[in-house]
């Protein structure tokens, strides 16, 4: 990284305009700056916290969550309720992300998500959903 902001800097001193090394040096410095950003941050499911329902409850608004348990029931439009061994919670999980599987109240998924606090409620904002490798018949 500093030979690499040395070569810009050499490159800047063998320009005759001072617009150039203005330039020069910007990209430099945006570039080294996207370059940690990317590395500190990596991916959202990176990030993601393996909790339990019971767990979830406890963070604040848009902490991002990953849970195994099972879909028991509908509740209205996109919003159903999931369970884990530490209790139940409500879920919100788009069309798009169902992804056209079968999933019954018996069958195990992990889902990775946002975890909403709304007008008194709190529930999870489903952005992945799966089948978990331990759901029988796998």
């Amino acid at each position: 990284m500093l030979l690499f902001l040395k070569a810009i800097m050499k490159a800047c001193d063998f320009s005759k305009r001072a617009g150039m090394k203005k330039r020069l040096l910007t990209m430099a410095f945006s570039l080294v700056a996207n370059m940690g950003y990317a590395e500190h941050f990596g991916s959202v499911e990176d990030y993601s916290q393996q909790v339990t329902v019971a767990g979830a409850k406890q963070l604040s608004d848009d902490a991002r969550v990953s849970l195994e348990g099972f879909i028991t029931g509908h509740l209205r439009g996109d919003h159903y309720l999931f369970r884990d061994d530490s209790g139940e919670i409500g879920i919100e999980i788009e069309p798009d992300v169902w992804d056209r599987e079968q999933i019954g109240p018996d069958t195990g998924v992990r889902i990775d998500g946002e975890l909403e606090h709304e007008s008194g409620f709190i529930y999870i904002e489903v952005h992945r959903l799966e089948i978990s490798e331990t759901s029988p018949g796998r």
